[in-house]
């Protein structure tokens, strides 16, 4: 299975979400899953994908042209795509995973893995979405899509379809035990 991993190209300010990134890469290394990410050093997501790589893992990067100095391109990755564009890079990790997980990280996470559900809720694909919930990063966005719910912007049901969790061992329980639902446009 190959699962996409949106993470920070920042480290930030707790030891824990350095500490929680090898964990994640253990737990890779564990299922015998592989790894697909935006292909930087930078940040979390280089601290992840090197020690899944360490511990044996199929990583591949995705990264536009205009990122590779920037964020520094994972010399280290067997299979290090190239992009013009931000929309392609998405695409085409989109494209080759099966699954997704959103680790701390910023803007850039956040459009990702909102995008993916988007892209669930209107029926695109059935591939299922995760928020690593360390240190309770995602707290407050979980109350904002519960809020969304209440005031009838979003279903239930595609509430219910992202798993959170700052447990890795249950995220990925529940990627392989993933039920998709219908899609927006499906009687309830």
């Amino acid at each position: 299975m190959n699962i996409a991993i949106y993470c920070g190209s920042k480290f930030g300010d707790k030891q824990i979400y350095k500490i929680k990134a090898l964990e994640v890469a253990k737990t890779f290394a564990k299922y015998k899953f592989n790894m697909v990410y935006g292909g930087s050093i930078a940040g979390i997501m280089g601290i992840v994908s090197n020690e899944a790589l360490k511990l044996g893992v199929e990583v591949t990067g995705v990264i536009t042209y205009d990122l590779e100095d920037k964020e520094i391109a994972n010399k280290n990755l067997k299979t290090l795509y190239k992009v013009e564009t931000m929309r392609e890079r998405k695409a085409m990790m989109e494209k080759l995973s099966d699954a997704f997980i959103a680790l701390p990280g910023g803007y850039g996470t956040f459009e990702e893995i909102f995008e993916i559900m988007s892209n669930t809720q209107i029926g695109m694909h059935k591939k299922p979405c995760a928020f690593y919930n360390v240190n309770g990063y995602y707290n407050s966005l979980m109350q904002f899509l519960k809020n969304c719910v209440e005031e009838g912007f979003l279903t239930k049901r595609h509430y219910d379809m992202i798993i959170f969790s700052d447990d890795i061992e249950e995220i990925f329980q529940r990627i392989i035990n993933y039920i998709p639902p219908k899609s927006k446009w499906e009687d309830n």
